[in-house]
């Protein structure tokens, strides 16, 4: 079934989500930005209509709260798309609400596939739910329904495994810097531990000195990061974390 979507805010995620629904055949009825001026687009909450069938919040968690006081679309299904946020902010817009997190970070200058994206759904009736995995399998392949404990769980390892892996890149980066080499260096290291995490449990991949016991090897590298304390404290917390692990 296709559904008449709005979409309330138009940030990475909402730019993407619009054009995807669009692609799968769905009617998007309405768009909320606050910067787009462009035709096609409102710019008050009190100009959000009852014509759609579905509501998405693809605002920033910390305002979702806020904008869901502006929105009444009693009947109809509405639901944010944040990680964090618990769905009952959303109690006061609607009797069926829930969240459609889709498990992506989103540029509007990078082309995204949702095909492969994890869409994670929640809904509080199963009106609601059933409507939303409908739509996200209109999308995606890979529709997970989850509880509100269990998209927390996935948000804290999201980030573990996405912001913070890519800001040891960042200090990868900066190390090699100081040396005039290349980040290119690392690539062809980084994407054969992509390729391993594909078919292997990490814990079962990890290799360096922490989990071979180099001691001599851990030291060098610490004598060669005195001069910064706060990577110097860094390497030491995930160098114990990691002999820690390979010890349980």
């Amino acid at each position: 079934m296709k559904y008449k979507i709005s979409v309330i805010g138009y940030g990475n995620l909402g730019f993407h989500l619009v054009k995807h629904l669009q692609n799968a055949g769905h009617k998007i009825v309405q768009i909320y930005s606050r910067k787009k001026t462009e035709s096609g687009f409102i710019h008050d909450l009190s100009e959000v209509n009852s014509d759609a069938d579905v509501y998405f919040l693809s605002v920033k968690d910390d305002v979702v709260k806020d904008v869901a006081k502006h929105i009444s679309v009693k009947g109809k299904i509405i639901a944010h798309c944040s990680a964090s946020v618990e769905k009952e902010v959303l109690s006061g817009c609607s009797e069926n609400f829930g969240v459609f997190y889709p498990l992506q970070s989103f540029s509007k200058n990078t082309e995204t596939s949702f095909k492969n994206i994890p869409i994670l759904v929640e809904g509080v009736n199963e009106k609601t739910t059933s409507v939303l995995k409908e739509i996200a399998f209109s999308l995606s392949e890979k529709v997970i329904e989850v509880s509100a404990q269990q998209r927390l769980a996935v948000h804290v390892a999201a980030v573990f495994a996405n912001n913070f892996s890519n800001h040891l890149f960042s200090v990868a980066e900066e190390i090699l810097k100081k040396e005039n080499i290349s980040f290119d260096v690392l690539i062809p290291l980084i994407e054969e531990t992509i390729r391993k995490v594909k078919t292997h449990s990490p814990a079962e991949t990890q290799t360096g000195p922490a989990i071979r016991g180099d001691e001599q090897t851990i030291q060098k590298h610490l004598a060669y990061l005195s001069e910064n304390k706060e990577l110097q404290k860094l390497y030491s917390l995930l160098t114990e974390r990691i002999k820690n692990n390979s010890n349980n």
